[in-house]
């Protein structure tokens, strides 16, 4: 990941502001988080550049083309992130999975379920996420077998 951190640094990730931080802190939070859950390298790497193009929410004056994007993370992380970038009414889109089809479906809303998390971790919408990405369910059982 070394390599994809220090692209990001390049481009000035860390002096984008970012919901408090900066955009650089946010994509590697939400990266993490996506190894903590056990996603996918393409997802893990989807989810540090998950907004490197800009959304309709963050506008950014870093300028990438994806062919750079795609030659760097591949296609199938690129892909998840053009479209996280690019979708219309994005969360309810994602969290619905609105024309979506699985597997990127899924992936979607593990990177916008780990967005949301970092930037709002006691937002409601978190519980519509978990329940349809059964977050939690080990935990559920464990507490159960303790009884």
């Amino acid at each position: 990941m070394n390599e994809y951190i220090n692209y990001l640094l390049s481009i000035g990730a860390d002096k984008i502001p970012h919901k408090g931080s900066n955009l650089f802190e946010h994509s590697k939070n939400v990266s993490e988080m996506l190894l903590s859950y056990g996603r996918s390298i393409d997802e893990q790497k989807a989810g540090l550049f998950h907004s490197i193009y800009g959304t309709k929410f963050q506008r950014y004056e870093v300028t990438v083309g994806r062919d750079t994007i795609r030659s760097l993370i591949g296609g199938d992380s690129e892909r998840l992130v053009y479209t996280f970038c690019t979708l219309e009414d994005r969360v309810n889109t994602i969290l619905y999975g609105k024309q979506l089809k699985d597997p990127d479906k899924t992936s979607l809303r593990w990177i916008e379920y780990c967005n949301i998390k970092d930037q709002y971790p006691n937002g409601s919408i978190l519980k519509e996420f978990e329940l349809v990405l059964n977050v939690g369910k080990f935990n559920v059982c464990s507490k159960m077998s303790n009884l």
